[in-house]
């Protein structure tokens, strides 16, 4: 088991995840759940992820979140869970959102990070980090929703365990999931 699946299973028994994280490539970070007050933070990030991206994430064109779409990611009441990645100087440099559905036991995922960050292993890191989170907190299964044209994501997932399957044919869309469990010792 690597440290970021360690730190979090042991965060995830408390409400808020935290921990400090290094990528493959060296890149220091710090992870932790969003707060109401970081909405600045998520709005800043999204201005620096590409428009594909964005489209692949919001499933539309829109240049720049809304209040509302911002405020969604923070909305705990609704079981919706946002990770922020922090870099040493306070920036987000990335996010991965756990919406928990209502039987508790699964949740979806989603992952953006800024473009001028990408290739440095930061979605890895941090999906592994909030994979160890869901399983802390008695989830089962995390499952996404993924263009096809999305093969960036879909080939991260399959790497990280995820199966995937054929959700639909036009647009090509795939639903990868992955049984999460805690660790033995966690």
């Amino acid at each position: 088991m690597s440290g970021a699946t360690e730190e979090a299973m042991a965060a995830g028994r408390q409400s808020q995840c935290a921990a400090d994280l290094t990528t493959r490539s060296g890149a220091r970070l710090h992870a932790r759940t969003a707060q109401a007050s970081d909405t600045g933070l998520l709005s800043d990030l999204f201005r620096h992820v590409s428009a594909e991206d964005l489209r692949f994430r919001f499933m539309d064109t829109a240049g720049e979140l809304s209040a509302g779409q911002l405020a969604a990611l923070v909305d705990a009441d609704h079981g919706v869970t946002t990770f922020l990645a922090l870099c040493g100087d306070g920036c987000a440099v990335a996010c991965c959102t756990l919406t928990e559905d209502k039987d508790g036991q699964s949740a979806d995922v989603t992952l953006s990070v800024r473009s001028d960050w990408k290739g440095k292993g930061v979605s890895w890191t941090l999906l592994e980090y909030v994979l160890g989170c869901a399983a802390a907190r008695g989830l089962k299964r995390v499952s996404s929703l993924e263009s096809g044209e999305d093969r960036a994501a879909i080939n991260l997932q399959r790497e990280m365990g995820f199966v995937a399957r054929l959700h639909s044919a036009d647009p090509m869309e795939y639903t990868l999931s992955k049984f999460v469990e805690p660790q033995p010792g966690s």
